[in-house]
């Protein structure tokens, strides 16, 4: 019988094709039982069996294969030089996985034993072997053939080879070693030892048997039999297994034999799926410039499927440990809490509108006080609709994957409109979509992926635009873009704006005025109409951002006067050592981490003749990547903010894209700058001592196998076709991505792994939940209709937004634009418990706490601070671990002040002093005075708020001088010891330039506060959230006695810069006479329903109302029905001037320009479409 495989291959070669996977596929089978049940003794066994058998069957069969190719090839040493390749990529492929996954080896200690060779991967040690073998063979063969006439001597050399079986146990521990001459420590399959068996298969190649069973190989079956049998009379358990295995793989040889037919059909339908999926991925984008469907259609469903099998792998740490894509810092504290509402309000917003109604909720008091509803765009968003409450934690993951997936493809859509091939194309999506930037934005902020998947297209739009005025593609994107988010689309405008420049100044048949400026006007009237389809989004979010402390020419002024003009020193050496770390980066959200392959085909960008925008560019944000200033444009001149990273993901991955099949002809002058690029990037992180970190020194071992590979593709002496080249680079650049992702997830210390910062699967509404104010509904008189607020004592970030879930009206917040208002008034009142995003709490204090109309207060037994002043509790779990309590002096919505005070005058006063003023009086802003002629200003205030003497502070660990707070090791200490009043609330004041750096570089000093029954840490921060404020007032708690001792504790090391170090102390003996003056003409009957606050009120003389919601535009009030003016009071909350008598208060809420932005968005559909008609209609004319 004649067996034909692939292309008229022998019987012979189909026939060792099909020893090797048999040997090998039932040696996986069984170590994967192994694995699965552990040392159970018959699986073990038999395992152990199989390995025997295994060995020398591939040895066999390995043998017989080379003696087939020998008189096959005319190229037989490259033939052997690709094999070798092969079977060392499979020993990577099959080992490395195995090791980090099944095994839990540390990446970087795999990868070093994978380049050094010092262990050998044990399950798959035989492909080393067989590539050492291949290698061998290549340059030996002609020996190897002259041994074969000459039986003597080739028993000699086997049976040299197989001496170091008696070699003592213990004696080899080195991989390679053990690879050659065997070892017991090394786990390699050796070599020597098997040269009986691999000489055996030779021969019968040679001798084109048909059959194996003939008499010689009886008499050779039947003598390892016997040799077996001698060496286990005499205990010499190695060299009998040696020819026990021979005799069982002669066995198991003729067993395969009448397979073999069988073997050829199944192998010939793999190749041929295999060999069409791979014609999938490596179709032109289009032939001969004509648009291809089914060619898109194809490369689609790659794409998918490389997608998923990369995202399974990548994303695999979290399956494993059951853990979700919700960060618990942004994910618990925002993100996941407005997925909750956002399917809540959206279809009630639906629901008004088509019932006419187009006073859609747009307020939203549960939250920060109140806020304006936060309304995403985002098509993905919107996404969440189509799943219900239980279901949004799986939403959460799988919208974020799938923001990956559009990422990818995004990137995909602009490397196929450039005419790359299919190759070029999925290579450098996966590269673009599992960058350091993706991996590190996307699982943390996903939202952060939508101008990764929208700048992509953008470029095509405008390149259509540049080439042919196609205009209508860019109006779309840019009204998508402003929809999804403003500040996105305002990074992207920047780099598009400099693309457009380059392209028309780069490209000789653009180069003129007439085109610049004609091309530069259809662009900006496109922008105007794509703006005006998506304006929406400026009335809604941009507003919320002007009226934020992130706006204003105050940010510039600090900018100015705080920042220096270049980065840390360290920071070239950073930038240049994260370029292919994913576990690694400058700061300031400047992640880069791309495969090492993006890397070096930079070299080829200023070697060849490529785009010269695309250098030009690259040059241009690689600058933009080392100055502050840049990142602070970028931000929206806010902070300094790196988050524009993902332009330079889409520079340098379209450059591997122009670059990839170039790589097959390097020229020795390019690998040559490559090969000292490798050898600049370890030698500058060992002077930096970094390159001894595990990841550093796992990234710098892919740069070098990376850069080994393309030595292989370019050598003379190993020839690969063009499929090969591509599906060798393919592949390798996925695992180097899967591996640098891999380290980066699965990265941390002995404290905590990167993983440890996301929720366990089923844990995110428990974790938001973890709050006593859930239990409010079961305070009795807590279900009514008027207004009032409930926070918790200690607000974690997990609970900063779980008013959101539970709909009560909170203090905390978590907003990426928080009040201007409310940063002032924090700011003024020393609060520690904020920063720029989040407020937290009031820190347990008595007056800010009243003063903002809290009524509850959830405590959880956890918390280490003290219950404030006045309040009692009303409800406690039946495990005690969650109580309520009610403030007997709780104030309204609206109360008033019989006077008021400039706040000009009182920016001197302590934030003790300023806290208690606002007991006291309206804090009007200097400008508003003069409108309030009518009432009654204070002259001199009386303050009860006292500084009192520090009597010692005891340090250890930290050195103090005048105005410097030196913290040197870990755990140093500042006892504080004085004397407070009773009946008191005492703080500790820090004052001063607390953040002396100024060198553009993150900052922090995590410090413990503690006094007698109070423990809380507070952060000293210099990053994009930093507050700037000049002066903390921790709260040490209330007590009915005297507090004598405080202790600030540092967790870690650095230096504070002060003005003053004090102890206040706040009396409440007068407490509840001042709650009650204020509430003694208050808002009654209160109730704030949608967009709306109704009241009514009676005052016995001219009084300032202050109704405790953030002063903003979009409200209106009205006294009486009257319109009347609104003005800011007490830095955050509404004042309203009352003359004397009985009054009704309406105040209503509605989006700043709301009905003008609704008017602009019908006007610029019409407008849209009626061009497009227009343009149809000329055209139609013109044919």
């Amino acid at each position: 019988m004649s067996i034909q495989g692939k292309n008229g291959t022998s019987r012979r070669e189909v026939f060792s094709r099909e020893l090797i996977v048999a040997f090998y596929f039932i040696f996986l089978v069984m170590t994967a039982l192994c694995h699965k049940f552990g040392e159970v003794h018959i699986v073990h066994a038999f395992t152990r069996i199989v390995q025997i058998v295994y060995v020398p069957g591939i040895f066999f069969a390995v043998g017989y294969y080379i003696q087939i190719q020998s008189e096959k090839y005319g190229d037989f040493k490259g033939c052997m030089l690709r094999h070798a390749a092969y079977s060392l990529g499979l020993y990577a492929l099959l080992g490395i996985p195995y090791e980090v996954f099944a095994k839990h080896v540390d990446p970087f200690t795999t990868i070093r034993n994978f380049i050094s060779f010092i262990k050998v991967f044990e399950i798959s040690a035989i492909f080393l072997s067989v590539s050492i073998v291949f290698l061998l063979c290549a340059y030996l063969w002609d020996y190897i053939e002259g041994w074969m006439e000459k039986p003597v001597l080739l028993l000699l050399i086997c049976i040299i080879g197989f001496l170091p079986v008696f070699l003592p146990e213990g004696i080899i521990g080195y991989g390679l070693a053990g690879t050659l001459i065997g070892g017991d420590r090394t786990h390699a399959v050796a070599i020597s030892t098997e040269l009986f068996v691999f000489f055996w298969g030779v021969f019968c190649a040679k001798k084109k048997q048909n059959t194996f069973l003939e008499k010689k190989n009886f008499i050779m079956a039947a003598l390892s039999f016997v040799i077996a049998g001698v060496f286990a009379v005499l205990h010499i358990k190695a060299a009998c297994f040696v020819f026990f295995g021979m005799f069982l793989a002669f066995i198991a040889i003729n067993i395969c034999v009448p397979f073999a037919g069988i073997y050829a059909v199944l192998e010939e339908a793999v190749v041929n799926i295999l060999e069409r999926v791979w014609g999938i991925i490596t179709t032109p984008a289009s032939r001969e410039g004509e648009e291809n469907g089914r060619s898109l259609l194809r490369y689609f469903i790659g794409y998918t499927v490389l997608f998923v099998v990369m995202a399974v792998l990548i994303f695999l740490p979290y399956i494993l440990q059951n853990k979700t894509l919700i960060w618990e810092a942004d994910g618990l504290g925002q993100y996941v809490p407005k997925v909750y509402r956002f399917i809540q309000y959206i279809p009630e917003i639906f629901k008004d509108i088509f019932s006419g109604n187009f006073d859609f909720k747009q307020y939203d008091f549960t939250t920060g006080l109140g806020a304006t509803v936060a309304i995403s765009y985002d098509p993905v968003y919107w996404l969440y609709l189509l799943f219900s409450p239980a279901k949004i934690e799986k939403a959460y993951s799988f919208l974020i994957i799938v923001r990956y997936f559009l990422a990818g493809l995004s990137m995909s859509g602009l490397v196929l409109y450039f005419k790359k091939s299919h190759f070029a194309a999925y290579t450098t999506s996966i590269v673009y979509a599992f960058s350091g930037y993706a991996i590190y934005a996307g699982t943390k902020h996903g939202q952060f992926l939508t101008p990764m998947i929208l700048l992509p297209i953008l470029v095509v739009a405008m390149e259509r635009l540049i080439r042919n005025r196609k205009w209508y593609m860019l109006t779309v994107l840019v009204a998508v873009s402003l929809l999804c988010s403003y500040y996105f689309l305002y990074m992207n405008t920047i780099a598009l704006g400099i693309y457009f420049v380059l392209r028309i100044v780069c490209t000789e048949e653009y180069r003129n005025w007439k085109t610049f400026f004609e091309r530069g006007f259809i662009i900006v009237g496109s922008y105007i109409l794509g703006a005006s389809l998506g304006v929406i989004s400026l009335f809604t979010s941009f507003g919320s951002y002007m009226g934020s402390s992130r706006s204003g020419g105050g940010k510039i002024t600090a900018f100015l006067s705080t920042t220096p003009l270049f980065y840390r020193t360290e920071w070239l050496v950073d930038f240049f050592t994260s370029y292919i770390s994913d576990n690694f980066a400058s700061g300031l959200w400047l992640k880069l981490g791309f495969a090492p392959l993006a890397m070096l085909a930079i070299v080829l960008l200023f070697t060849r003749k490529n785009r010269k925008e695309l250098r030009w560019l690259f040059v241009i944000f690689t600058a933009f990547s080392l100055f502050p200033v840049f990142g602070y444009i970028f931000s929206g001149f806010s902070n300094v903010n790196n988050r524009w990273g993902y332009i330079y993901v889409v520079i340098v991955s379209f450059i591997l894209a122009e670059s990839l099949d170039k790589m097959r002809d390097l020229s020795g002058k390019e690998l040559g700058i490559m090969t000292a690029i490798t050898g600049l990037y370890g030698l500058v992180n060992v002077f930096s001592d970094k390159l001894f970190v595990p990841s550093i020194y796992g990234a710098f071992g892919l740069l070098a196998a990376t850069l080994i590979m393309l030595f292989l593709l370019n050598s003379d002496k190993i020839t690969f076709s063009k499929k090969q080249f591509r599906g060798i680079v393919l592949g390798m650049t996925a695992l180097v991505i899967f591996l640098n992702a891999k380290w980066f997830i699965t990265s941390g210390d002995d404290s905590y792994t990167h993983l440890d910062t996301y929720v366990s699967a089923g844990d995110s509404k428990k974790k938001i939940s973890g709050t006593a104010l859930k239990h409010l509904d079961e305070v009795p008189g807590a279900d009514t209709d008027e207004f009032y607020r409930s926070t918790n004592l200690v607000t974690t970030g997990n609970l900063r937004s779980s008013s959101l879930l539970y709909g009560y009206n909170d203090v905390s917040t978590f907003s990426s634009t928080l009040n201007g208002g409310i940063v002032n008034y924090n700011n003024a009142m020393g609060n520690c418990r904020w920063n720029i995003v989040s407020i937290y709490d009031y820190n347990f204090r008595t007056y800010l706490n009243t003063l903002a109309s809290v009524k509850y207060m959830g405590v959880a037994k956890k918390n280490t601070a003290t219950i404030p002043y006045g309040y009692k509790k009303v409800q406690e779990t039946k495990n005690k671990y969650y109580s309520i309590y009610e403030n007997q002096y709780s104030l309204p919505l609206g109360y008033t002040y019989d006077k008021i005070v400039n706040a000009d005058r009182i920016d001197q006063y302590s934030a003790a002093e300023k806290q208690e003023t606002t007991m006291l009086a309206a804090i009007v802003e200097d400008k508003d005075m003069d409108k309030n002629s009518n009432l009654t200003v204070a002259t001199k205030l009386p303050l009860t708020a006292q500084k009192l003497k520090i009597k010692n502070i005891k340090l250890n660990g930290v050195s103090m001088t005048k105005d410097t707070i030196e913290i040197k090791k870990p755990g140093a200490t500042m006892k504080f010891s004085f004397e407070a009043p009773a009946n008191a609330e005492t703080y500790l004041s820090l004052v001063g330039d607390i953040y002396a750096e100024k060198d553009a570089k993150e900052h922090f000093i995590t410090a413990r506060i503690k006094a007698p029954g109070v423990k809380y840490g507070h952060k000293f921060r210099i990053d994009a959230y930093t507050t700037g404020q000049k002066e903390y007032l921790f709260n040490l708690g209330y007590r009915e006695g005297a507090v004598k001792t405080c202790t600030l504790k540092f967790v870690g090391t650095g230096t504070l810069k002060y003005k003053d170090l004090a102890i206040y102390s706040q009396t409440m003996s007068n407490y509840a006479d001042r709650v009650n003056a204020l509430k003694e003409n208050s808002l009654k009957n209160a109730k704030a329903e949608k967009n709306t606050v109704t009241g009514n009120i009676t005052v016995d003389k001219d009084k300032m109302l202050v109704v405790t919601l953030p002063y903003q535009k979009g409200w209106t009030a009205y006294v009486d029905g009257k319109k009347t003016d609104i003005q800011r009071v007490n830095y955050q909350y509404i004042g309203i001037n009352l003359k004397k008598g009985t009054h009704d208060i309406k105040l209503h809420y509605q989006l700043p320009g709301i009905k003008l932005a609704f008017m602009i968005t019908g006007c610029g559909i019409i407008a849209f479409v009626a061009i497009i008609i227009f343009n149809i209609v000329r055209k139609r004319r013109k044919n």
